[in-house]
Formats: structure tokens, C-alpha cells, sequence
């Protein structure tokens, strides 16, 4: 191990309030955290001691600055993986680890990664835990070192693995202590990184929260692809804008709303509307400026998007969309002017390693095929044999927004249903070690209309205010943490609806699948107590 540089904390007998408790053994230890400390190909950059309350800028983050919710001791580590790949490492040590459980929670990433989600870790260090987080083996939103097959690698597994090994050692350093039980939580890609492990590393970490994960890789890249190709750019006759999308959606409402027993914008069950675009088709003379409605070619943009995705020969790729989910984030000008980052970016940098390709004149099915039939070195998280998890004891708790227009929730119900019947156990059986919450109104991740905050991974960024007004214990992380430790197996998970502000608007206990919400039939939808789970007729 090689230490290359060690910030010092530059107030140390001049501490603030907020400090006032702090041992001076914990600042001088963080200080000289290198000292002693040994990880596999692992190098200290730097140790910093963080005040709570401080706004810490972040210029080399996808994130311009954070506040910091702890006193903590700030590491950060670069892990060499190869000659040409590296993988940075944060540690969040907070003051009060040890009695707050000893607790470490590895926080994943998002999109390409590239990004360390800076807010996840102070949400989780100022619960106490050692919050850790890593960029996933290069810098930024893109895609463009996956040119380098080692960079690839790391996203696809091997930064989770080696972040792993960092982040538990640094802990057990600092502390002195061994950690008592180790979390992982994230979301999408992170999501994806959560079932991988859960899948072929079930035995390092006791609890999994996957929320929303893009499972089924490439085919999420591949029905991207399509959806850009059959949307098109802005200005061409296929394509829509904003406010014809939300006229979308609330066609879909006029539509479906009221299949749930209530009229509240909200889709329980989204599987069940039957959205018919059509009635938004344009008569002769009619146009969009004075009549609001849609061209044919407009209306078959929707059709496409709504429609599960097959290939050649009738091959099936991905789900559709959802019904109610498109203008849940503003996501759906993903498909328009702004679309191909995803797909563009792995068609360039990884399956063909060419700069210049272009997504709409070039991609085509017999495309889509190569990047389905390649392994990717392991991209997919869909291994539907979860033996290894059952046999370690650890847990995976697995939710998915219903509103949700990135990845649509049929792929988590096709993942849930597939571990079901490969391991032929019914949901009773698979109870003890994995339960499926599928969340109402909640968008990618994070955002939507109802009660879809439930305090799990990416979504503390859009609520900020929503981790001091929302009980901590109510969160589908605490939720998790409550089933490992005190055996208190989650049969719900707690939503709130969140103002700007982060105001309580209302709350919702979301079922385990295969029990669906269910209004009662009278009283405040807002109102948790006029919901209840029932089985699925």
C-alpha cells in the first residue's frame, strides 16, 4: 500500500460546536489513517476530518457539492484493478459507528456510473452507518473508456467487488473493531449490481436492497435502441413533445384511473389498463394547436413504446413501457432529442468500438442480435438460481416503481416469477431470503405522484428535506436492516408522498408481491388506512 497524499484536519484544537464531543483520538486517527492500513493493490489518497453541516464541494463529481449529515472521517482510495484500470473508493467513517450498530452499507451506482452518489453517503453516514461508495472504474456520466476492455470490466463487476474488499477493510482499520453486518443498496444499475452479487456473491453482504434493476442486460440497451429509432428526432412526424406527452397521460388516466376503486392520478396496477391511443387520433382537418389531438404516426410512436419489444423471428427482448409512467420524471425526452446516451454509447464503445457509429441510420435487428448473444463479460444480472443466497442466510429485498419509465416493473415481476420457477418455490418458500415490493406512483428511482418515497438508494437527492421529515426507521433500508438483525421479515414497505419542501403529503404501505393494494372504498387515498393487500385475483 502506498500513501501519495493526507489532508489534514486544519482546526484541531480549535473546534467548533458541532465538534465539541469529538474525541481528538477520532480526528487524529482519521488524520493518520494511512498509518498501518493495508488493502490488496489499494493506495490511500486522502483522510479528512468532516464537520456536520459542512457543504463540501465536489468538482470531480457528477454531484456539485453535498452536506455533510455526521461528523465523519472522509477516505478516499484508488484500488488498481489492472495496468490500465483503477477504481476510486470512498469511505464515510461517521463518530457514532459503534453504537449505531457497526454497520457498513456499500452504495451503488447509477446509469453508466462513473459516479459516486455523494448524497447516499451522507444519508447513510448520518444514520450511523459506514457509508461506501466508488465510481465503478472511470470518471463521468459516458461510456467512452469502455473502449478499454479493463474499464468495461470493472463496471460490469469487478469495482463492486474490489470496492467491497476496501471498504470493509478501511472500516474494520479505523474502527478496530470488526463490522457487525454489511448492507448493499442501490438503484438501476445499481440495482443491477445488487442482483449480480445476491447471484454469484451471495455471501458478502448480509442484506441486498435492489431497487428498480436493470436485470436484463443488453436487452434494456437494445429496446432503447428501438424506442430512438421509432420515436425519431425532434421535428420529425413520429415524434413527441412534451406537452403531447402529458396529453398521453392524461388520456391514460381518463382511461384507467378509475380501475383501481379510485380517482387520484395513480395507477395501482398499471398491468391492467388497457391504454387504446387511437382515441387520440386527429379527424380530418383536426391539429394538435387546435384540437389537441395526435397524427397517425404519432399515435403508432405511443403504440410502439407501450408494446412489448420483439426481435427476429419473434424473439422477445423487453417489456413495454408502462401506462402512466411517461411523464411521471420528464424521462420520456430521453426517447427524443436527447436519446442514444445509453445505447449509442454501448454500440460505440463497446460492441464495436467505433466513435462514429450512429445509432438511427445503422442499428437494426440483426444488430440487436449480436448484442443479446454476447455475454459482455457477465452484464446480465438475471440468473434466476438463487440457491447460494438461501443457503447463506442473507437476505434480498428487491422494489420497483410501477411508474417507472426507464425500466419498465414487468422486467422485476419476470426476474421475481423466473427465481420462482427455477428453484420451484412458491413466494411462501422464498420468503425467508427474497421479497418482491412492487411501489405505486414511484418513477426511476426516485419521484412521481403518490407515495413513492420510501427511503431507499437515489432518492434522497430529489427530497432532500425528506431525511430529516421522514422516519428513518420507516425506510426500506432500516427495513431491510431490521429483517437481518432482528428477524422482522418486511411484509410492507412504508411510501410517502414528499412536497419540495420535504413535507409529508401523504403515506401508503406498499404490499409484498403477490399481494396487490387494494383501495378499501372509501376515505383519503393519501391515507395509508384506506388501503389494504389482498390476493391477486
Amino acid at each position: 500500500m502506498k500513501v501519495s497524499s493526507i489532508v489534514a484536519f486544519s482546526g484541531l484544537f480549535l473546534l467548533p460546536p458541532a465538534a465539541a464531543l469529538v474525541p481528538l483520538k477520532f480526528i487524529n486517527d482519521c488524520v493518520n489513517f494511512a498509518t498501518g492500513f493495508a488493502n490488496e493493490n489499494t493506495e490511500v489518497l486522502s483522510s479528512t476530518y468532516v464537520l456536520k453541516g459542512t457543504v463540501i464541494p465536489l468538482p470531480d463529481s457528477c454531484t456539485l457539492a453535498v452536506t455533510a449529515r455526521a461528523n465523519f472521517c472522509r477516505v478516499k482510495l484508488k484500488v488498481t484493478t489492472s495496468s490500465s484500470s483503477q477504481v476510486i473508493t470512498e469511505a464515510w467513517l461517521p463518530t457514532d459507528w459503534k453504537n449505531k450498530g457497526k454497520r457498513m452499507v456499500m452504495n451503488g451506482n447509477s446509469g453508466w456510473g462513473g459516479c459516486i452518489l455523494f448524497e447516499d453517503l451522507a444519508w447513510a453516514s448520518g444514520l450511523g452507518f459506514a457509508a461506501i461508495g466508488h465510481d465503478t472504474g472511470h470518471v463521468g456520466p459516458v461510456a467512452t473508456g469502455f473502449s478499454n476492455p479493463e474499464v468495461w470490466k470493472d463496471w460490469v463487476y469487478r469495482s463492486v467487488l474490489v470496492a467491497t474488499k476496501a471498504g470493509k477493510a478501511a472500516t474494520n482499520h479505523f474502527y478496530n473493531t470488526p463490522l457487525n453486518k454489511s448492507y448493499f443498496i442501490g438503484c438501476s444499475t445499481g440495482g443491477r449490481q445488487a442482483l449480480k452479487l445476491a447471484q454469484d456473491s451471495p455471501d458478502e453482504y448480509d442484506g441486498i436492497l435492489a431497487a428498480a434493476p436493470a436485470a436484463y442486460w443488453p436487452n434494456i440497451e437494445v429496446s432503447e435502441a428501438i424506442y430512438a429509432q421509432a420515436v425519431g428526432t425532434e421535428g420529425s412526424p413520429t415524434y413527441l413533445n412534451q406537452a403531447q406527452w402529458e396529453a398521453v397521460d392524461a388520456a391514460t388516466m381518463a382511461q384507467c384511473d378509475g380501475i383501481d376503486g379510485v380517482l387520484d392520478g395513480i395507477l395501482e396496477n398499471p398491468a391492467q389498463c388497457d391504454f387504446h391511443p387511437e382515441l387520440m387520433l386527429c379527424g380530418p382537418g383536426q391539429t394538435w394547436l387546435l384540437n389537441g389531438c395526435l397524427t397517425l404516426a404519432q399515435v403508432q410512436t405511443v403504440k410502439k413504446l407501450y408494446a412489448p419489444i420483439y426481435g427476429n423471428h419473434g424473439r422477445y427482448i423487453y417489456p413495454g413501457i408502462v401506462p402512466g409512467a411517461i411523464p411521471s420524471q420528464g424521462m420520456f425526452l430521453k426517447y427524443g432529442p436527447f436519446v442514444g446516451g445509453g445505447p449509442k454509447d454501448f454500440l460505440r464503445y463497446v460492441v464495436f468500438n467505433d466513435p462514429s457509429y450512429d445509432l438511427v441510420s445503422q442499428f437494426n435487428l440483426d444488430t440487436a442480435d449480436l448484442m443479446l448473444d454476447n455475454d459482455w463479460s457477465g452484464a446480465h444480472s438475471n440468473k434466476s438460481d438463487l440457491s447460494g443466497l438461501q443457503a447463506s442466510g442473507n437476505k434480498l429485498l428487491m422494489y420497483h416503481g410501477l411508474a417507472d419509465v426507464a425500466i419498465p416493473p414487468e422486467a422485476s415481476y419476470r426476474y421475481y416469477n423466473s427465481v420462482s420457477l427455477n428453484m420451484t418455490l412458491p413466494p411462501s418458500g422464498l420468503d425467508s431470503f427474497f421479497r418482491f415490493f412492487p411501489i405505486s406512483s414511484l418513477g426511476h428511482c426516485a419521484g412521481g405522484k403518490g407515495a413513492g418515497y420510501v427511503g431507499g438508494p437515489s432518492q434522497v437527492q430529489l427530497y432532500p428535506g425528506a431525511a430529516d421529515s421522514v422516519p428513518a426507521g420507516n425506510s426500506a433500508l432500516m427495513s431491510l436492516v431490521k429483517w437481518v438483525e432482528q428477524n422482522e421479515a418486511p411484509e410492507t414497505l412504508r411510501g410517502y408522498k414528499v412536497g419540495l419542501l420535504g413535507e409529508t403529503l401523504g403515506q401508503k404501505d406498499h404490499c409484498k408481491y403477490p399481494l396487490k393494494m387494494t383501495y378499501k372504498g372509501s376515505g383519503n387515498p393519501n391515507n395509508r388506512g384506506s388501503w389494504k393487500c389482498v390476493k391477486i385475483d
